[in-house]
């Protein structure tokens, strides 16, 4: 009797392992669904938003001046939570992921988020963007302690591509929010949970605008 009571224990334990890993396999294949087509929907929009400016009936090319000019001479709305502002490459890992405004549970389910007190992509400041690496909540920056210093990390925008250059990598607690501090020039921040599935600290990579 003990031994058939420990082998349906150990049945039933068997089973309930194979549920948790069939489970967030399942879940993982729908998070990417998604991520491709948020990134998808968004490649769409930058090419809808490709329009040459002409001059004298002749196309000219577009300075980071100019386009620097223009941004700060416009009113920008705010983003709303959830909204897709960019897509962010990290060749060196091969990671390529929508960021959307935010960092609610639902905005980090299927994309990274961009901290919504921090300067905005493209803006003088801290430019702050979190992401998960596990099975549970997705595999975004799984992969992000493979950076190395002097790594370049791209964000396309609908208007530009960024590029910047990781300058800084570092490990600290879950209550260490320096990581949001604003700085002076143009900062991209990315941040973690560290180790991988477990999370008990946080891993930084800042980098600096090119």
């Amino acid at each position: 009797m003990k031994r058939k009571i420990i082998n349906l224990v150990g049945g039933l334990l068997i089973i309930i392992g194979l549920l948790v890993v069939f489970g967030s396999l399942i879940l993982n294949i729908e998070q990417r669904a998604m991520q491709d087509v948020a990134i998808a929907e968004f490649k769409a929009e930058m090419r809808n938003n490709e329009k040459p400016i002409e001059v004298d009936d002749k196309t000219t090319d577009v300075t980071h001046e100019e386009t620097e000019d223009k941004n700060e001479s416009e009113n920008v709305p705010t983003p709303i939570e959830g909204e897709i502002l960019c897509i962010l490459r990290i060749p060196c890992i091969e990671s390529e992921s929508p960021v959307r405004e935010g960092v609610s549970q639902g905005v980090l389910a299927d994309s990274l988020g961009h901290e919504p007190d921090t300067a905005a992509v493209g803006e003088v400041g801290n430019c702050v963007i979190a992401g998960h690496r596990n099975y549970s909540f997705g595999k975004y920056f799984n992969r992000l302690d493979e950076v190395n210093i002097g790594d370049l990390i791209y964000i396309d925008t609908l208007d530009e591509t960024l590029s910047y250059e990781v300058t800084g990598i570092k490990v600290v607690e879950p209550t260490d929010l320096s990581v949001l501090d604003q700085t002076d020039e143009e900062i991209l921040t990315l941040y973690t949970c560290t180790p991988i599935y477990i999370g008990t600290h946080r891993l930084v990579i800042t980098a600096k605008r090119n």
